[in-house]
């Protein structure tokens, strides 16, 4: 078998009946890489994925890598040709620089042995699922269409942020890595290894925090991963902070979103606290999460 490292032109061409139709044009612009198994001149399978960098909160260098597609063509089967993508994703994987390796892995029929391989090669993966929901500029027009929502984004029109809010580049370096070091200590969460108490390491423009006095009490914090996709990868508060607080926030920045961000754009909400997960249900009803388990190789 033999394995073609994204796929371009006609080759692509070959793969892409193996790719589902919402993550096609993905996919084809380059945004997703592929790994392409061929077997006997025919696509035998495909597994699509991102790599992205980031830093733990010992500001250790970690490369995580997000699995959104495995997948083997009728006919080739139970033959060992999701095992051979993996091995290679395992390879590129290998050969980064960093200390610490994560990857994120999709729950469901057609993962079931992802896990158990990655395990095999050290990853060490969570008890805990990772809820993940992906809101597009369409999400939020069908909130504000519905007569019962007009009122779900009403932060987007106000042109000054709510009180007591603040944008990540007007807070200082020291009180930010004073309320990170409060939040980061609840070691429950494996997710929280990769967030960093730098705040150069989130995106200034659609970072907010809430406030009191001079002290943070909430915060969202967002990362640009890719051309087309902002990432919060964290919505948390101190433990005495009004949830309202962190409701006012993913209000603002799903706002602000809309509002500024071109329409391509995409937003991926991790919600690893039930808090965030609740919070963000009652802005988007009704929109479905994925789940993912997170392993880490150090």
């Amino acid at each position: 078998m033999n394995m073609v490292i994204k796929p371009e032109g006609g080759m692509l061409d070959c793969f892409l009946p193996l790719v589902p139709e919402e993550i096609r044009d993905y996919v084809e612009e380059g945004e997703g890489l592929c790994l392409g198994a061929v077997r006997d001149d025919t696509a035998a399978g495909i597994l699509v994925f991102t790599v992205g960098d980031g830093v733990d909160k010992s500001c250790t260098p970690v490369t995580i890598t997000n699995i959104h597609w495995l997948y083997t063509a009728e006919g080739y089967r139970h033959q060992g040709v999701a095992s051979e993508l993996m091995e290679a994703l395992h390879e590129i994987l290998s050969s980064s620089p960093s200390t610490v390796l994560a990857c994120d892995i999709p729950k469901g029929y057609g993962y079931d042995g992802a896990e158990g391989f990655f395990s095999s090669k050290g990853f060490v993966f969570g008890t805990e699922d990772i809820p993940v929901m992906i809101v597009t500029k369409e999400d939020c027009r069908k909130q504000i269409r519905q007569a019962d929502k007009e009122k779900a984004l009403s932060l987007a029109e106000m042109p000054q942020k709510p009180k007591g809010m603040s944008s990540l580049s007007e807070i200082t370096g020291i009180r930010f890595k004073k309320a990170m070091r409060i939040m980061l200590s609840d070691e429950e969460f494996d997710y929280y290894r990769e967030l960093s108490e730098d705040k150069n390491m989130y995106d200034a423009d659609t970072s907010f925090a809430v406030m009191r006095g001079d002290e943070i009490s909430s915060m969202v914090l967002f990362r640009r991963t890719r051309s087309d996709e902002l990432h919060m990868v964290m919505l948390d508060a101190l433990s005495d902070a009004d949830p309202k607080e962190m409701l006012s926030l993913l209000h603002y920045s799903a706002g602000s979103y809309y509002l500024k961000e071109p329409e391509e754009m995409t937003v991926r909400l991790t919600l690893w606290k039930q808090k965030s997960l609740n919070l963000a249900k009652h802005i988007f009803p009704g929109k479905d999460t994925l789940s993912l388990r997170r392993g880490y190789r150090i």
